[in-house]
């Protein structure tokens, strides 16, 4: 097939788990023997992908400072250009509106991954003032929403503001062009019923999870004993449960047995995290990790004992949960929608609280278990290998163009 694919950055790029999924995909395409282009958000290096894969960087039709505003009117730009291809896909939910124009044309099958909630809400959460998860949506309620959770920090609010109230009419654009999308990606099952909450053709949206990065799968090495080394990867944000880091520390320790903790990432609460850890004494059982590049991150995972992930939000499949199975490392993290799922034998699932996380991490410590629920976790990995992930994408584009 010639495939279309609209990259949240461009292939090898660092960035986010969406960045990485999307190239693993990709590539993978492409090894499977079909003629991908790929349109990059920003603009490629020119050693950015090894294969023959070609890329166009979408520039040098719009010069709106709303990133994804810009990105659709430059999608628009290349309608005719894109009637080329027998699928076009987007990793990008913010591009509907214009997808959707691409799919007005019956000779291409369009089709849109749903790795976040940015085709439907303004934040990209789901989260109701920053509180709860939202069940319903009006005009009125989401500018209620966005106006009092933009930052307040000086110049922050108005342009944060501004940028959520151009999201929210793409949003609102992209509901009246959904007929014309054949297709949805959703990478797990709660984000599929997220989306048919608010609206979306459940029939529509196929439930197929993001690949496993072939780097992570190496031999854990860490041995299970104290000082046990706990790990966290991702932004350093309140919706991740950043927050909640070092209390579980200090919570932990105060039971009698040593813990480590690593924080990789960096984000807008880690100057907080610091004060917290000074605060409480354990500074020097913290790594304030920064950045990891992607290529390091295998030997980072695999050297710990635990993962701990206290997110608020209803993250749609986070990728560090499949590195952290795929490198064996056991998963302790908050429940929510369909994550037991997705993690099985390898995880224990708690409330969020400080306290729940803290007894949990005890009793897996207490009882033994992290060495058995590391086997479960490369177990677990094999549903994520990339080539069973293209297969089931391949499928679900061959059954959009029939």
């Amino acid at each position: 097939m010639r495939i279309a694919f609209v990259h949240p950055r461009y292939p090898a790029a660092e960035g986010t788990g969406a960045t990485h999924s999307a190239t693993q995909i990709v590539t993978g395409l492409a090894d499977a023997g079909h003629v991908v282009c790929v349109y990059c958000s920003r603009k490629p290096k020119p050693d950015a992908v090894a294969t023959d894969i070609e890329l166009r960087h979408l520039t040098g039709n719009s010069n709106h400072p709303h990133t994804d505003t810009r990105l659709n009117k430059e999608i628009n730009a290349r309608i005719d250009e894109l009637r080329e291809f027998d699928i076009v896909h987007s990793y990008l939910p913010r591009l509907i509106p214009s997808i959707g124009n691409v799919g007005r044309d019956p000779s291409v099958s369009t089709v849109v991954t749903l790795n976040a909630y940015g085709g439907t809400c303004a934040k990209n959460d789901l989260l109701y003032l920053n509180k709860g998860q939202c069940q319903n949506k009006s005009t009125t309620k989401c500018l209620n929403c966005i106006s009092r959770t933009s930052s307040r920090k000086q110049n922050g609010y108005l342009y944060q503001t501004t940028s959520r109230l151009f999201s929210l009419r793409l949003i609102n654009s992209g509901e009246n062009r959904l007929q014309y999308i054949d297709a949805f990606r959703a990478p797990s099952a709660h984000v599929r019923s997220n989306y048919v909450n608010f609206g979306y053709d459940e029939n529509k949206i196929s439930v197929i999870p993001h690949p496993i990065d072939d780097d992570f799968c190496i031999p854990h090495q860490s041995d299970f004993s104290e000082p046990y080394k706990l790990l966290y990867v991702g932004s350093l944000s309140k919706r991740k449960g950043a927050d909640k880091l070092i209390p579980i520390l200090v919570a932990l320790r105060e039971c009698g047995t040593e813990f480590e903790l690593t924080i990789v990432g960096t984000g807008s609460m880690e100057q907080l995290l610091r004060v917290q850890a000074q605060k409480h004494g354990v500074g020097d059982a913290v790594d304030f990790a920064g950045f990891v590049p992607n290529k390091d991150l295998p030997n980072v995972y695999a050297i710990h004992d635990l993962f701990v992930f206290p997110a608020l939000w209803e993250e749609p499949l986070a990728r560090v949960y499949l590195e952290s199975l795929a490198t064996g490392t056991p998963i302790v993290t908050s429940e929510y929608g369909s994550i037991n799922e997705i993690i099985g034998e390898a995880g224990r699932l708690t409330d969020g609280s400080v306290e729940q996380f803290r007894d949990t991490i005890i009793e897996v410590v207490e009882l033994g278990l992290m060495s058995k629920m590391s086997k479960a976790a490369v177990e677990e990995s094999k549903q994520f290998d990339r080539s069973r992930v293209v297969e089931e994408i391949e499928q679900l584009y061959t059954n959009i163009v029939a």
